[in-house]
C-alpha cells in the first residue's frame, strides 16, 4: 500500500522561529473516552503514528511513535544562502515564506506490516528519500502486529495538520 500527503504550510521570520511547528500527525484515536483536544497538544505523543516537524533551523523531522527518526540534515546540506532545510522565510518585506512538503510512505515488499519506506519532499526536492521507519501502533512487536489489526486501528485514526508551538 502506498500514501502521499501534500500541504504548503507558510512560515515567519527565521529569528521569530524558536520552538518546531508539527506541520502533519497521525494519532490513533481508539480509546472512547480519549478528548480529541489532547491530540492537538505539541507533546501529547501517546497515541501517535507518525508526525512531521519542521525545526527551528529550517529542517524537517519524521518520526513514530514506535521511537523511529529522520531528519532531512541526514541528506541535504546548507543551500547556497546557508539555510539549513532549504526552506522559504517570510522576508522583512512581508513576501515569502510559503513551503510545499510532500510525504510519501509505501508498506510495499516490507517484510513486516509494521515498516513503512517514507519519502519526503521540501520544495520540489528529495530531503528524505526512502528512510525505513517502524510504526507500531500498538507497542507491541513486529510479529505480533497483523495487517487487520493494523487497518483496523487506521480507520480510527486522526489526520491534524499545523500544531504549533506549546
Amino acid at each position: 500500500q502506498r500514501c502521499t500527503l501534500e500541504m504548503w504550510y507558510h512560515l515567519p521570520q527565521a529569528h521569530l522561529m524558536t520552538d518546531e511547528i508539527i506541520l502533519m500527525r497521525r494519532s490513533l484515536f481508539y480509546e472512547e473516552n480519549n478528548d480529541v483536544s489532547k491530540l492537538c497538544l505539541p507533546d501529547e505523543r501517546h497515541n501517535t503514528l507518525w508526525e512531521l516537524a519542521v525545526l527551528p533551523t529550517g529542517l524537517l523531522e519524521l518520526r513514530t511513535g514506535a521511537g523511529s527518526v529522520v531528519t532531512s540534515a541526514m541528506f541535504i546540506k546548507d543551500n547556497d544562502d546557508g539555510l539549513d532545510g532549504l526552506v522559504s522565510w517570510e522576508r522583512d518585506d512581508g513576501g515569502g515564506g510559503w513551503n510545499h512538503v510532500c510525504v510519501t510512505f509505501s508498506s510495499m515488499d516490507q517484510d513486516s506490516p509494521s515498516e513503512v519506506l517514507a519519502s519526503v519532499l521540501m520544495n520540489g526536492v528529495s530531503v528524505v528519500p526512502n528512510a525505513l521507519l517502524s510504526v507500531d501502533p500498538f507497542g507491541a512487536t513486529s510479529e505480533d502486529v497483523h495487517q487487520d489489526d493494523i487497518d483496523d486501528a487506521l480507520e480510527k485514526s486522526i489526520l491534524i495538520f499545523g500544531i504549533g508551538p506549546s
